[in-house]
């Protein structure tokens, strides 16, 4: 019988000639670990710097510095140093600590630099959205609370996660990009569609992707009940890779035969452009049910919506164009790489001439880190959440949608369909 993609990667990880679902393994990875400046890792770190508590590999530890942004509060400002002193005593070399004005969101800085090798374990310190990196097919999840022992290891234990194999055929409709075809998946398998699964995308629709359409596709997979996503590595996969590094690396496939525990398809023939509504991550109804609806706030980025592509999307839609008198339309790049990319091609004068608010990159307003909401406010965000709370005020409404959509509600103070402007 054969095996999936995420079985043969977590037998190699392990030592192991094969592993079947369900079974607790211990694994290791030799590929780089990122970390951020979070609160939530301060106790532990400073632990650390009192009793000298050292990691298993200073070589292979990188500190990320996307999520705090630059007009976040006073405790930003002693967590990075925090973190800096940590990574000091510990002996993280500075060349691997990327502080403000240097990274972006650490799921997206990594896969620009393919720190998940294709057939590996990748491992960051936190944040669920790290599947993104499954993109690159490699079995890409979060350490949470196990990353004190793995940094000081260089171990965690995994239980072998059971594949759910989503297959999307057809071919993507103007104005659609992989955010709608996910959120349209979402709103027929609901959140527990995939439950503590691994999803494993494939079908003509997702071989046609680009690779930033790829990370953003994956980068969803909790709002299912996943544990992480991968797709196949192919050729434009590999050339991807190759590109950014010299690490060697052996790509693992499923084959043909492999057993799955659930295989739904799809056509997405004729997809139309999808909306979420608060305050449920997985309502999902079309735009056309949603135009009209009022909105004074927008955001486009995140790890869901802040790449190069998005943000081309988006100025295709805004170009010529101001955004609605009383609307704030936040776009923050994922990384400083996007940032230059977009300069060069010249994205951000046209964001600027629509009299839109552009920060530096990091996380930002996805978490409400900056132009947070107020009470009433009502915004549509190519984010990854629209929970109470979660973009500032919990009495604000998030609606989620892809940044084409963003940009034509932004344009008309209310949702509407971006296939009127393309």
């Amino acid at each position: 019988m054969g095996k999936t993609i995420t079985e043969k990667i977590l037998a190699r990880a392990a030592g192991r000639k094969k592993v079947s679902p369900g079974e607790y393994i211990e694994v290791s990875s030799r590929c780089p670990t990122p970390m951020g400046n979070f609160g939530n890792l301060r106790g532990g770190l400073e632990f650390c710097v009192e009793w000298g508590v050292g990691v298993f590999n200073p070589q292979l530890i990188r500190i990320v510095d996307g999520h705090l942004g630059a007009t976040a509060s006073h405790n930003a400002a002693r967590s990075r140093r925090i973190t800096r002193e940590w990574a000091k005593a510990v002996g993280i070399p500075e060349e691997n600590i990327y502080i403000l004005g240097r990274g972006g969101i650490e799921n997206m800085f990594s896969a620009e630099r393919a720190w998940a090798l294709p057939g590996e374990v990748y491992l960051q310190a936190v944040n669920g959205h790290s599947s993104g990196n499954g993109a690159l097919g490699a079995f890409a999840t979060t350490l949470s609370y196990g990353r004190g022992s793995y940094f000081m290891t260089g171990k965690t234990w995994i239980r072998a996660p059971r594949s759910v194999k989503i297959v999307v055929n057809g071919k993507l409709p103007k104005g659609t990009c992989a955010r709608d075809v996910f959120e349209c998946i979402l709103g027929q398998i609901g959140p527990t569609g995939a439950g503590g699964a691994m999803i494993e995308w494939t079908g003509p629709v997702i071989d046609a992707l680009s690779m930033d359409e790829r990370f953003s596709l994956c980068s969803l997979a909790i709002f299912t009940g996943a544990w992480t996503a991968i797709i196949n590595p192919d050729g434009k996969t590999l050339d991807y890779v190759r590109a950014r590094t010299k690490e060697p690396f052996e790509p693992q496939v499923s084959d043909p035969d492999a057993q799955y525990a659930k295989v739904y398809e799809f056509d997405i023939s004729d997809l139309e452009p999808q909306v979420v509504s608060p305050p449920k991550r997985h309502v999902v109804r079309s735009v056309k049910d949603l135009e009209g609806t009022p909105i004074n706030r927008g955001f486009i980025g995140s790890d869901a919506g802040g790449w190069l592509e998005h943000l081309r999307m988006a100025a295709q839609i805004l170009k010529g164009r101001k955004i609605h008198p009383r609307v704030v339309l936040n776009i923050t790049p994922g990384t400083t790489n996007i940032l230059r990319q977009a300069l060069d091609e010249g994205l951000f004068k046209v964001f600027i001439e629509a009299e839109c608010v552009v920060p530096v990159p990091n996380e930002g307003m996805e978490w409400g880190a900056n132009t947070p909401l107020s009470d009433d406010e009502v915004c549509i965000a190519s984010g990854q959440t629209n929970y109470p709370g979660r973009m500032g005020s919990n009495q604000a409404q998030i609606y989620l949608g892809n940044p084409m959509t963003v940009a034509a509600s932004c344009l008309e103070g209310k949702i509407a369909d971006p296939r009127k402007y393309l």
